[in-house]
C-alpha cells in the first residue's frame, strides 16, 4: 500500500512538473517574438536550454546511482522555479535566454531522476515507465490548453506565476514520495560498458532525431503563425490535439503493456509521428490541421515510451542512473541540432518546418534496420508489469 501511495504522489508530481513545461513551450516562441525577437533568435530558444541541460544530464545520472536522487529532483525543481521568475521579469530577449539556461538546468536535473524513480517504485519497472509517460502525455495534454488559455484571458505573467505554483506542488509531492521511499547509492559501480547494447544506441538515437524535428515544431510552427498572422487559439488547437492523442496512445499502451513488441510499436509510432508533422509542414493553416496533429499525436505516444522501455530495461540496475542521464540527453541534443539547422537550411520559418521532416529520417531508418531482425527471428521482446 506504501508503495501504491508513493507511486501515485510520484506520477502527481511528475505531472504538475510537466504541466508546468508543457503550459509554455507551444508559446515561448510567441513571447520572444514579442520582445522583439528575429527568425535566429527565435531558432537559438531551445539550444539555449539544451546545452545546459545535456551539460548536466550525464552528471546528473552518475549522481543517482550514488545516492543522490531526492536532492536532484528537489535542485530540478528549484531551479525551474527560478527559470519562471526569470521569463516574468523579462523585458528583453536576453534575459529570456538567461531563463532557458536556468530551465535547461532544471530539466537535467529533475527528468533524469523522475525517470529513475519510475524504475524504482511501485510494482514494476516497465509499468511504472510506462504510467509515468502518461502523466508526462497528459501534461503534454492540458498544458497547451491552460497556456492558451491563461495567456488569452490575462497574458504571459499570469501564466508564469501558474507554473511556478505547479512547481510548489511538485517540489512537495516529490520529496514526500522520495522520503517514503527505500532507495539509496548502489554498492557495485556502475560502467559505460554497460550502456554498449544495440537496444540503448538503437534508442538514444532515434529519441535524437526525432527531438529534432518535434522541437523544430515546438518553436517554428507558433513563430510561423505570429508573423502570418494566425490566431493564437489554432496554435493552441494544434498542441492541443497533438497532446490530446499522444495521451490516448500512452493510455492504450499502457493497458497493452504485457501484450505489445515495443520495437515494433517505436517503429509504427515513429512513421506516423513523422507523417503527421510533413503534412502540418506543407499546409500548416490547413482545414485539416487538425488531423494531421493527431496522427502526430499518436505516433509519438507510441514511439517515446517504447523507446524509453527499449533503453533502460536491459541496462544494470547499477548504471541505469547514468543511462537514463544520457538517454534523456539525446533529446537535448536533438533540440540543439534541430531547430538552428532548419532555420540555416530553410531560411524562413515555413521552410524550416519542412526541412526539419528531413532531420528526422535516421531515426525511423534504424528502427526499420532492427525491426526486420526482430520479426524474422520472432524474438522481439515484451515486458511484463513485473519487469
Amino acid at each position: 500500500m506504501k508503495n501504491h501511495v508513493n507511486e501515485v504522489m510520484f506520477n502527481v508530481a511528475t505531472l504538475c512538473f510537466f504541466i508546468s513545461i508543457h503550459s509554455i513551450s507551444p508559446y515561448i516562441s510567441r513571447y520572444a517574438i514579442s520582445l522583439g525577437a528575429i527568425e535566429w533568435e527565435v531558432a537559438l530558444l531551445g539550444p539555449a536550454l539544451s546545452v545546459t541541460a545535456i551539460s548536466f544530464r550525464p552528471l546528473s545520472g552518475f549522481l543517482i546511482d550514488r545516492g543522490k536522487l531526492k536532492f536532484l529532483t528537489v535542485a530540478g525543481i528549484l531551479s525551474t522555479m527560478a527559470a519562471q521568475a526569470i521569463y516574468s521579469l523579462s523585458n528583453s530577449v536576453k534575459i529570456m535566454y538567461i531563463g532557458r539556461v536556468v530551465h535547461g538546468l532544471g530539466v537535467a536535473l529533475f527528468i533524469p531522476a523522475s525517470v529513475y524513480t519510475a524504475t524504482i517504485v511501485g510494482r514494476g519497472a516497465a509499468g511504472a515507465l510506462v504510467w509515468r509517460s502518461a502523466m508526462i502525455g497528459l501534461a503534454a495534454t492540458l498544458g497547451p490548453a491552460i497556456g492558451g488559455v491563461v495567456i488569452g484571458l490575462y497574458g504571459y505573467q499570469a501564466l508564469f506565476i501558474l507554473t511556478f505554483t505547479l512547481q510548489i506542488v511538485s517540489a512537495l509531492l516529490s520529496s514526500t514520495a522520495l522520503k517514503n521511499l527505500r532507495y539509496g547509492r548502489n554498492d557495485r559501480r556502475g560502467s559505460l560498458r554497460d550502456l554498449c547494447r544495440a537496444d540503448f544506441i538503437t534508442a538514444s538515437i532515434s529519441i535524437l532525431c526525432y527531438s529534432s524535428m518535434y522541437n523544430s515544431l515546438t518553436l517554428l510552427l507558433p513563430a510561423y503563425h505570429k508573423v502570418a498572422g494566425v490566431e493564437i487559439a489554432l496554435t493552441t488547437l494544434i498542441f492541443t490535439v497533438i497532446s490530446l492523442f499522444n495521451l490516448i496512445s500512452r493510455i492504450i499502451l499502457s493497458a497493452l503493456i504485457n501484450r505489445v513488441r515495443f520495437h515494433v510499436v517505436a517503429a509504427a509510432g515513429y512513421g506516423a509521428a513523422l507523417l503527421g508533422v510533413v503534412l502540418i509542414a506543407l499546409n500548416p493553416a490547413s482545414q485539416h490541421v487538425v488531423l494531421y496533429a493527431a496522427a502526430t499525436g499518436i505516433g509519438a505516444g507510441l514511439l517515446i515510451p517504447s523507446l524509453q522501455v527499449i533503453a533502460l530495461l536491459d541496462i544494470e540496475g547499477r548504471s541505469r542512473g547514468i543511462a537514463s542521464g544520457i538517454y534523456t540527453a539525446m533529446f537535448d541534443v536533438g533540440n540543439i541540432i534541430g531547430p538552428p539547422t532548419a532555420v540555416l537550411l530553410g531560411r524562413t520559418y515555413l521552410n524550416a518546418l519542412k526541412v526539419s521532416t528531413y532531420l528526422a529520417l535516421p531515426g525511423l531508418a534504424i528502427l526499420l534496420s532492427i525491426l526486420t531482425p526482430i520479426t524474422t527471428r520472432g524474438s522481439g521482446r515484451t515486458f511484463s508489469i513485473q519487469n
